[in-house]
């Protein structure tokens, strides 16, 4: 992951750093005066896993030093206190054990963590069995993963990556997530909620309302689409099972598939093997392209 855990370290062994930070100047605005700048009584590090290592993995950490030069004080005793104090860091965040609400927090949830309420919080990774009831007010999932679950997201939360067996059961308001892949899944996704891309066999069963997916590959698939529901893009083996209302398909291609579509729903542009198996009441495609098809057409005519 990157910029996990962005620090900076001074020369008295302070370190400087918040969960909410998305640079070093973040930290360097916020906390340090013009003479710690002038004197460069610190430096800018970043402290995140080895390659291949999950962020509840203290003991598998390294110190990135994010500048053109190590300072001299920088070793021996300080060098050793400084390590501790940020992997004490990590550990503090990490959850194993039932907590009823995170607010403004950061954590990292493994094991059979259950977590009731979120708001205002950073989950930085979600692993194991992990578990939040209730994802709300802003707060964001950067890492989900495993058999890890979220009941509902409210409020403009966001998951930035899904993968593995991955459940988000209810997406509200304006939730978003940038990206599924595997065998991540969807349950219902209602009003404005979100979906990037989706990948592998990423699933989502229903999208209700203003709901969007703008990619979709390989074999994943939405089961339902209602309302003003958008995909902009379909491809490879990807499948839509039925589209309602002002349902929308900007784009679909390769062997993509979309079985049922309903009321006023849309394809914009049909290319190479994609197929619509029935097309029902005022549903509308509007270019079909290579080899695309309509297998059944059942347009109510006047």
């Amino acid at each position: 992951m990157e910029d996990f855990y962005l620090v900076l370290i001074k020369n008295n062994g302070d370190i400087i750093h918040n969960i909410f930070a998305t640079s070093h100047r973040d930290l360097i605005n916020k906390y340090l005066r013009p003479e710690d700048i002038q004197d460069r009584t610190c430096f800018r590090a970043t402290y995140s896993p080895k390659c291949g290592h999950r962020l509840d993995d203290v003991e598998n950490y390294q110190l990135i030093i994010n500048e053109t030069y190590v300072p001299d004080w920088f070793n021996g005793e300080l060098a050793e206190e400084i390590m501790d104090k940020l992997k004490s860091i990590i550990k503090s965040m990490i959850v194993r054990r039932r907590k009823q609400i995170l607010l403004h927090e950061g954590a990292i949830l493994c094991g059979n963590a259950v977590i009731d309420e979120i708001k205002h919080s950073i989950i930085f990774g979600m692993y194991d069995n992990s578990k939040i009831k209730l994802l709300d007010k802003n707060s964001e999932v950067n890492i989900m993963t495993d058999n890890s679950i979220i009941s509902e997201m409210y409020d403009s939360t966001k998951v930035i990556e899904m993968s593995g067996f991955a459940v988000v059961e209810k997406m509200w308001n304006y939730s978003k997530i940038l990206n599924m892949r595997e065998y991540a899944s969807i349950g219902v996704m209602n009003d404005n909620s979100h979906v990037v891309v989706l990948k592998g066999d990423a699933n989502v069963i229903e999208m209700k309302d203003d709901a969007q997916a703008n990619k979709l590959k390989h074999m994943s698939r939405i089961s339902e689409m209602y309302g003003h529901s958008v995909v902009e893009e379909m491809w490879d083996w990807t499948v839509v099972g039925k589209m309602f209302d002002q349902s929308r398909i900007n784009h679909m291609n390769h062997d993509s598939k979309v079985m049922e579509m309903f009321g006023d729903s849309m394809v914009e542009y049909m290319c190479d093997n994609s197929v619509i198996g029935r097309l029902c009441e005022n549903s509308l495609v509007r270019k079909l392209d290579a080899a695309a098809k309509i297998l059944r057409n059942e347009l109510n005519r006047k």
